[in-house]
């Protein structure tokens, strides 16, 4: 399933290595546990081929229903990007969850774009991205493996209200594969954490 996300992305407190989507967890040794060692470089893999609507499979005890999961994730997703279009008026809480990496990483990425005046815009590049595969660990975490194609350009808005307006930071054009975390609270999903497993500026290595 492609899904076409507009965003505008701003940046936040320290400042990160690399931009806030360039910048996942660490591969994790147990899908139950992740660290909370952020990381900013991709790792190159081969692609998956698999379906729009993948079967999610797990031990025979954590059967989840796939269609609903894909669906909550699309939320989520969507209120992550949006973080981005406010920084500073961003709820973490809504996308992520308590305690996890992922909630740490994005509050400390928003902190630093906001004061840096750094943003993407609506109508500006979008987010495509599909599911290749999700699997349960257990009953309260979900892995998904998806693949992003990125067109969103990054804007210096520090003189959005001269007559110079926002300036064109970055225009570079991503394919990402991107190893989701999702976890349960307070029955719901949220955000665990988000590694990326492979990028690529030039090749287009995944359909989505």
């Amino acid at each position: 399933m492609a899904i076409s996300i507009a965003i505008a992305l701003l940046t936040g407190c320290a400042s990160p290595t690399e931009l806030s989507f360039d910048v996942g967890e660490p591969a994790e040794s147990d899908p139950v546990t992740v660290t909370n060692d952020a990381t900013a470089t991709a790792i190159d893999a081969e692609p998956t081929v698999t379906s729009a609507s993948p079967e999610m499979v797990g031990n025979t005890d954590r059967t989840f229903d796939a269609a609903a999961m894909e669906l909550r994730f699309t939320k989520l997703i969507s209120d992550w990007t949006k973080c981005f279009h406010r920084p500073s008026n961003c709820d973490v809480s809504l996308s992520t969850a308590p305690e996890s990496p992922e909630r740490a990483r994005l509050a400390d990425a928003l902190a630093y774009y906001a004061a840096e005046q750094l943003r993407t815009k609506p109508n500006e590049g979008t987010l495509e991205w599909r599911i290749e595969s999700i699997s349960a660990s257990s009953n309260d975490r979900v892995r998904l493996v998806t693949c992003e194609y990125d067109t969103r350009i990054f804007f210096d808005a520090s003189m959005a209200d001269t007559e110079i307006g926002d300036i064109i930071l970055d225009a570079t054009v991503w394919t990402r594969r991107v190893e989701w975390v999702l976890a349960r609270n307070d029955d719901t999903w949220r955000l665990w954490s988000r590694r990326i497993e492979r990028r690529s500026p030039a090749e287009k290595f995944c359909n989505v």
